[in-house]
């Protein structure tokens, strides 16, 4: 539990959560809400922190959330929340998959506060610099029941961080109903990185396994919570929505590939961003390694050199023009590019 709510905060949370003020007892107020009851106390009594523990885990039992994300929720006023839960209480999710959902969610949110802040931000520097803020703003706190985590975002008043979760629920119902059509009415944009990502959250190229994403918003802005539930059997759909297009459902196998550190080049589309550590982009399209292509389609990620090469990974994603990457491969997944060797084909990349 992050701090200990101050009685004001908590009765202005149960107000505008729909709880009620009943009858009195033992130095206190009892406040309900359905069939949940949480005794208020008058003031600072002995036994405060106890009850407002108490209080909180009753609140977190009503709202079917976590005692730390409630409390958070109190005391800071009102925070939109993300939230990811895979499976049930039995089910068993290896470290692969579970780093895998985590760097997907990451990966979506990235995408998404992209999409929205270049809407307003002209300059692709400070764009950057904004989605950086928001992620570094952003807390991670596990579930404890099930498989999952919280995404709690940028705290009230945080305009991207809004935008961007709004941008993500209607990803979210887009791909949901896309499992029941096959792809009718989602767009291009959606063909591959999108997929992919909502496949990895549900594991669906290894044991596919029911996954919902939640949207909780803060109060001082509010709208109705969503939950958007994925079955297992619209996870095993998801890579078939790939066949839909022109892209191919998944990479080839790494013991078909050539040996390590090949020149290599792979054309195609920027599916994904990300510049933490160092920037990289994912392309997906045909790799040529020592001039002998591997084959169908795949996803390579090509590791940049410069802030430059940066910026026009993230316009081209944008855009969906084509790039060029040239450099080393190392036989598995990532190609080091060379010098001057990240370039796009197809549109200006500015």
């Amino acid at each position: 539990m992050v701090a200990t709510p101050r009685l004001d905060e908590v009765i202005e949370y149960l107000q505008a959560q729909g709880w009620t003020p009943q009858t009195r007892w033992r130095n206190g107020r009892v406040w309900s809400h359905g069939e949940f009851d949480v005794l208020v106390p008058d003031g600072e009594v002995v036994d405060f922190t106890a009850r407002m523990r108490a209080l909180v885990r009753c609140v977190a039992d009503s709202e079917q959330r976590s005692t730390e994300i409630v409390v958070r929720d109190i005391v800071s006023g009102g925070v939109d929340i993300v939230g990811y839960r895979a499976g049930d209480a039995t089910t068993e999710v290896s470290v692969e998959a579970g780093t895998a959902a985590l760097t997907a969610l990451r990966s979506l949110l990235v995408i998404c506060a992209d999409q929205v802040a270049g809407s307003e931000i002209r300059i692709a520097t400070m764009r950057e610099h904004a989605v950086s803020e928001l992620l570094n703003s952003t807390a991670l706190l596990p579930r404890r029941d099930v498989f999952g985590f919280d995404l709690v975002l940028a705290g009230p008043g945080s305009r991207l961080s809004r935008r961007a979760a709004v941008r993500l629920l209607d990803v979210a119902a887009t791909m949901r109903e896309a499992t029941d059509g096959l792809g009718f009415g989602m767009g291009a944009e959606m063909w591959s990185d999108t997929v992919e990502m909502f496949s990895a959250l549900g594991s669906a190229e290894r044991d596919p396994m029911r996954f919902e994403l939640s949207f909780h918003w803060s109060r001082q802005v509010p709208r109705p919570g969503v939950i958007i539930e994925f079955s297992s059997a619209e996870i095993a759909r998801l890579p078939r929505l790939l066949d839909v297009g022109t892209i191919a459902s998944s990479p080839l196998p790494t013991e078909s590939l050539p040996g390590a550190e090949q020149p290599a080049v792979i054309e195609g589309v920027v599916v994904g961003v990300d510049n933490d550590g160092e920037p990289k982009a994912t392309v997906r399209g045909v790799l040529f390694v020592d001039a002998t292509s591997t084959g169908r389609q795949r996803r390579v990620t090509v590791l940049l050199r410069t802030p430059e090469e940066y910026v026009k990974a993230l316009v081209a994603h944008r855009s969906r023009s084509r790039v060029r990457a040239t450099g080393i491969f190392d036989g598995r997944r990532d190609l080091q590019i060379s010098e001057n060797g990240f370039t796009v084909i197809d549109g200006d990349g500015s």
